[in-house]
């Protein structure tokens, strides 16, 4: 009758919405996904029956387990869908909210003590859309530089970001500034890397594809030589996007109202400032195909 008169105290102080206290001890950390599935797993002693199991989120009830009597009572009505047990009494949360973070909590109560094993739950986003925003421009010595911005859709999400070039990290941060002297054969390939604790995502530009479409574009001014470029501003792109570009002339704006499609290599839209005209440009990777009209 003792133990009886224990488990009914036990389901009293458990029933829903009430605050139970807790003993102290490391919390094991467990990281989630938004919409997705996350287990809880639960090691029961083993030399002793087990009266009762109770799960806590935030020291209050969500659910109630008999394994006796092979009941489980979810104690939490908002999460009554979201909430399963095993068979070996771990807890399975689904369809995960930010809402679900935050310290999870499992009594197993037997004959003769009463047993807390403590979690951490943290909610994460999986990274999506990562973009890299390049801004190009010739310096005063005729070297292209470059400043890189690597950005995703989520950034508030505990996301680390880094540079690599050849497998080496040159900074840990999104912003990277760099030069490429046209005269120079080198091909180089810089990758920024994202990642935070459920996801990571990359996406690699070659600086010498960048700086040669801008001086393949100036050496066509030719055309027009009383202007002279200063400098290039590509908008934000992800592997299979467009790259939009715009350049700056002294004096004369051009603008394109429709790109020209290739499925050979990226496009990029041009938008340049004139005073009183409008002419057409369209450039893609290949020199051959870089046209401007005045």
């Amino acid at each position: 009758m003792i133990w009886l008169f224990q488990f009914l105290t036990l389901v009293f102080c458990l029933g829903p919405g009430n605050t139970v206290s807790q003993t102290s001890s490391t919390p094991l950390i467990v990281n989630g996904v938004v919409g997705e599935s996350v287990t809880l797993t639960l090691k029961s002693p083993m030399e002793e029956k087990i009266m009762s199991i109770t799960w806590l989120h935030d020291g209050k009830s969500i659910i109630f387990i008999e394994p006796n009597e092979a009941l489980n009572r979810v104690t939490d009505p908002k999460r009554k869908n979201r909430l399963k047990v095993t068979k070996s009494y771990s807890l399975q949360l689904s369809n995960l909210t930010m809402a679900d973070t935050g310290p999870y909590s499992a009594q197993i109560t037997t004959l003769t003590s009463s047993l807390f094993t403590n979690y951490d739950l943290r909610i994460f986003r999986r990274l999506r859309n990562l973009q890299v925003v390049p801004h190009t421009k010739w310096s005063k010595n005729r070297t292209c530089e470059i400043h890189l911005t690597c950005s995703v859709e989520n950034p508030n999400d505990n996301i680390l970001f880094r540079w690599q070039v050849s497998g080496n990290t040159l900074q840990s941060e999104a912003n990277l500034t760099i030069s490429w002297d046209p005269k120079s054969f080198d091909e180089e390939t810089y990758t920024c890397v994202a990642e935070n604790p459920v996801s990571n995502s990359s996406f690699s530009v070659s600086v010498q594809s960048l700086c040669k479409s801008f001086f393949q574009f100036s050496t066509q001014q030719t055309q027009c030589p009383a202007e002279t470029v200063r400098n290039l501003e590509y908008a934000s792109f992800s592997p299979g996007n467009t790259v939009y570009a715009q350049v700056t002339h002294s004096n004369r704006e051009m603008e394109i109202p429709k790109p020209v499609k290739n499925n050979d290599s990226t496009t990029i839209y041009s938008e340049v400032q004139q005073s009183q005209e409008k002419a057409h440009l369209f450039q893609d990777n290949c020199p051959s195909q870089c046209h401007v009209s005045c």
